[in-house]
């Protein structure tokens, strides 16, 4: 009986129910562990910070028992900063443990200070098999350890997509409304945008800890029928948005190649980036997207004079061959089946 204990991030779920999607079928029993409620399958909430050294011990102490009475095949955690680091020590090497990366972990924790830096290399060391979803997030990973990472992203769903898609004026932006992601000089650009274009619409989905700021910035640069905040959507909704939109946009400080970027890709937008390794090796600037290094106006003036229907052509061909959920499914579970094999 093959058992999987997922632990990661649930505050915001959207990541880890597409790796939950992608795995879920291969097992008999998952459990996970999380931040916050989890509604796919049985769940365990629990604390991962590391502020307080009682409540941590506790904590260490409480997933340990988790483990050993859960018994799984695998552990899969994800993201190498506490969640990985408190299932590293409360597993100790008793069962195969999967680390996956997600960027930020990787690209910015360890430059915080030596403490984070040593607690995320501690994570990676300590986790037999690791993960990543882009070539310039290995090449971080390798900085700290010397070990095999498989290039692995959640995949997307592309079944019944035709082109052409057809496309409205709108402008899609989907990331979580906290600091990294610079939701504020979209809104900005936007509205320097909209003064030349005043047909154009901005929708925002997402929430997060800016989300009133945000509003706040909108109302006052904005024209009042320019935009519109829809909050959180779930999986169905924010694909109908994607094919709607003839631009999606995503503006972060930090990034690795994030599945709404193959999401964009996949289903017929062209997407306005900022200048990240990660995302140029999907993206090369003018052909099959932008990379917004004038801002954000300036990108998106160049997204629209682009050929949509040839843009659509060339980035079918990149999901198809490396960013359907077959494809990397395929990867996790060959993977999966090399652990077990192993661990029997």
């Amino acid at each position: 009986m093959n058992k999987l204990l997922l632990i990661g991030p649930s505050t915001n779920p959207i990541h880890l129910t597409n790796f939950y999607d992608l795995i879920k079928d291969y097992f008999d029993e998952i459990l996970v562990v999380s931040s916050g409620e989890f509604e796919l399958c049985q769940n365990i909430k629990m604390d991962f910070s590391l502020s307080n050294p009682l409540k941590l011990a506790k904590n260490i102490k409480k997933l340990r028992k988790i483990i050993i009475d859960f018994s799984p095949s695998i552990i899969q955690v994800h993201q190498a900063n506490s969640f990985a680091f408190i299932t590293s020590v409360a597993n100790n090497g008793r069962y195969p443990q999967v680390l996956t990366t997600w960027g930020s972990d990787v690209l910015l924790l360890p430059k915080k200070n030596l403490f984070y830096k040593r607690l995320v290399a501690y994570s990676l060391k300590k986790s037999d098999y690791l993960t990543a979803n882009a070539n310039y997030m290995i090449e971080a990973i390798h900085k700290l350890v010397n070990k095999p990472v498989l290039l692995l992203n959640y995949g997307i769903d592309y079944h019944g997509i035709e082109l052409p898609i057809k496309k409205e004026k709108i402008i899609y932006s989907n990331r979580l409304l906290n600091p990294i992601y610079r939701t504020d000089d979209i809104i900005i650009g936007f509205a320097e945008f909209v003064k030349k274009n005043p047909d154009w619409k901005l929708l925002i989905a997402g929430n997060g800890t800016e989300e009133e700021k945000l509003k706040k910035l909108a109302d006052s640069v904005l024209p009042k029928d320019s935009f519109s905040f829809v909050g959180f959507v779930k999986s169905d909704i924010n694909k109908q948005n994607y094919l709607k939109s003839y631009i999606w946009i995503s503006n972060p400080i930090s990034d690795g190649t994030a599945i709404s970027l193959y999401e964009s890709m996949g289903y017929g937008c062209i997407s306005v980036t900022s200048d990240l390794p990660a995302t140029k090796e999907v993206i090369t600037n003018d052909k099959n997207g932008v990379i917004a290094i004038k801002g954000i106006s300036e990108g998106l003036e160049r997204a629209i004079k682009m050929n949509l229907e040839e843009v659509q052509k060339i980035n079918k061909e990149i999901i198809i061959t490396t960013a359907t959920k077959e494809v990397n499914k395929k990867k996790i579970t060959d993977l999966y089946d090399e652990i077990i094999k192993n661990h029997d």
